[in-house]
């Protein structure tokens, strides 16, 4: 489970849209269970959740702070798993992680790529809470779903588990120069 970045607008979220289902070729699935695909895809669901009208509260909440950087709209997270691991079920446990931890909260799109080594599911989660508050991504909710994640992958058949960086020796993601 890794948070891969997010778009503040809706050209950027449309953008991304765009590239998760390879310019409407790829079918994306909805958080109501709607497979979409075609090139008017990411406008459809712009506009299906109220995209324009978040980016417009954002705009004028960032005013009311003093003009702050606008946030996120989006929240775009990759969940990938090693190659030789069967697509189709990465997808099903992609789609109860989604399921259990966003539905009825937050409008969310996943994607099925399967043209790299390893197979991952883009999932575009709203940062907006459909009953008013915001999605705002911690490092405990980041351990916390991959706990949840590497469960509905062992309810599938899949072998996972969530083990920290630190339990697997990875103590630092970047070497530290000498300047």
């Amino acid at each position: 489970v890794k948070v891969s970045g997010g778009a503040k607008s809706t050209q950027g979220v449309a953008a991304h849209f765009q590239y998760i289902g390879r310019r409407g070729e790829l079918e994306i699935e909805t958080d109501d269970g709607e497979r979409l695909a075609g090139k008017d895809v990411a406008a459809k669901l712009v506009e299906d959740w109220d995209l324009d009208i978040d980016a417009a509260l954002d705009y004028c909440a960032s005013m009311e702070r003093g003009g702050r950087r606008q946030p996120k709209l989006v929240h775009n997270i990759i969940l990938s798993m090693p190659s030789k691991t069967p697509p189709a079920r990465l997808l099903a446990a992609s789609r109860d992680f989604a399921r259990e931890e966003f539905a009825l909260k937050h409008r969310y799109a996943m994607v099925l790529h399967t043209d790299q080594a390893h197979p991952h599911v883009h999932l575009v989660v709203s940062a907006h809470n459909i009953e008013g508050g915001r999605l705002n991504i911690r490092k405990a909710d980041l351990r916390r779903w991959r706990e949840q994640f590497a469960r509905h992958l062992r309810n599938h058949g899949l072998e996972a588990n969530a083990t920290p960086a630190q339990l697997r020796g990875r103590l630092s993601d970047h070497q530290k120069d000498g300047i």
